[in-house]
């Protein structure tokens, strides 16, 4: 919060600032990581943001899930919008020219292509660059185009990790001081340890049995999941104990990927199994039972499910490369993901060393006191409020 600027001039009227905020993806009903990420941020800015400001979410749809539930100085605007495609870029680019806001903040997805309003926009990853075989020909396009421009028109550009800031630098000639890094949370009323009845309870439902290793995320071509279930074999095969659960909806890629578990031997292949998506509600008691999180994706901008990990209590091993070391730190075990076999060897590692999994849990709670949403909410805010001074506020 700032005062007014002492010397504004006498006789001057204060103009309440205006913020705009696309709410699209976080108003979703089935949210993964990045959708994640703009509901908590929204939730949280709701606490932060002072009454000297209006805010103004923008979604194609009613608000849910408690977004509704605004402060007297937010509203909610639904701008329908029937053809669904391009929401962000034609529907809301027409709304911010008919009343533009003096700051628009698009935490997810695309900037509108036209309009007067400055812009701050959170760009999460640039994976399509590296690894462009995890990707449709026409989405790597469209990423590759949508980053360009919202490097060249946003006037500050939010990123999660110092990683992914290098990425930007480098791969689209990002201007370093038009970035900051801005760490993601985790939901703290719900990552914690779970209650021995309780998990009990909701593994039966799941018919999931102990012991287990687990994975958490999109089943896809970048998560390397064909990585993940040849390393499970060779777990397995070497007398490894225990099951794979695959925690996610499928994505692109998911049929080639998941031949490596039809090419499994049948006693080895029936310890894998999905559950689709699941709820928050259940999350942590998934995390909570399971051996390991075992997290050999290709490319992350963040990572969110290593700090839930953390945070219910649950070794984490997970890919040495791209953000997860500076994700992770100490508290997780390395693998290199094109070498499948280097995961096998950390999970048994974790089953099989005495006090190895109970430092790593020790580890894990300790990291994860650096996150949470009301940190990034925070930080958010201070870049906001940065190109909002000099405003009446």
């Amino acid at each position: 919060m700032f005062s007014p600027a002492a010397d504004r001039p006498v006789g001057h009227v204060c103009r309440q600032p205006i913020i705009g905020i696309d709410a699209s993806r976080a108003n979703r009903p089935l949210r993964t990581g990045v959708e994640w990420y703009a509901f908590h941020v929204i939730q949280e800015l709701k606490k932060v943001v002072p009454p000297s400001f209006r805010v103004v979410l923008y979604s194609a749809e009613p608000l849910r899930d408690g977004l509704e539930n605004l402060p007297p100085n937010w509203e909610s605007r639904v701008l329908k919008w029937p053809p669904r495609r391009l929401w962000t870029q034609l529907r809301l680019a027409w709304e911010t020219l008919a009343r533009p806001t003096d700051l628009l903040f698009i935490p997810v997805h695309a900037l509108p292509l036209l309009g007067r309003t400055r812009v701050v926009n959170t760009l999460h990853d640039v994976a399509f660059m590296p690894f462009p075989q995890t990707y449709g020909p026409l989405e790597r396009l469209y990423q590759i185009f949508i980053t360009w421009f919202a490097v060249r028109r946003a006037v500050k550009i939010l990123t999660n990790t110092e990683f992914t800031k290098k990425e930007l630098i480098e791969r689209f000639g990002a201007a370093a001081g038009k970035i900051a890094v801005t760490p993601l949370g985790f939901d703290q009323a719900l990552c914690r340890p779970a209650e021995p009845d309780a998990l009990q309870s909701v593994l039966e439902r799941y018919n999931i049995r102990q012991p287990y290793f687990i994975f958490l995320g999109r089943l896809e071509a970048k998560k390397n999941l064909s990585g993940l279930l040849r390393a499970f074999r060779s777990y397995a095969e070497k007398g490894g104990a225990g099951d794979l659960v695959l925690v996610g909806k499928r994505g692109y890629g998911y049929e080639k990927e998941h031949r490596s578990l039809d090419d499994m031997p049948a006693d080895i292949r029936k310890r894998v199994m999905e559950t689709g998506y699941a709820c928050e509600d259940d999350m942590r008691f998934l995390l909570s039972g399971a051996t390991a999180l075992v997290f050999p994706s290709w490319y992350e901008g963040f990572g969110i499910p290593v700090i839930e990990a953390f945070a219910c209590g649950t070794p984490v091993i997970c890919s040495g490369t791209t953000a997860l070391p500076e994700v992770a730190g100490d508290a997780a075990l390395y693998a290199d993901p094109n070498q499948p076999e280097e995961f096998a060897e950390q999970m048994r590692h974790v089953t099989t060393e005495a006090g190895l999994r109970e430092g790593l849990i020790a580890k894990g709670r300790e990291r994860v006191r650096q996150y949470s949403w009301e940190k990034t909410a925070a930080m958010t805010w201070d870049e906001l409020k940065r190109l909002l001074r000099g405003s009446c506020g």
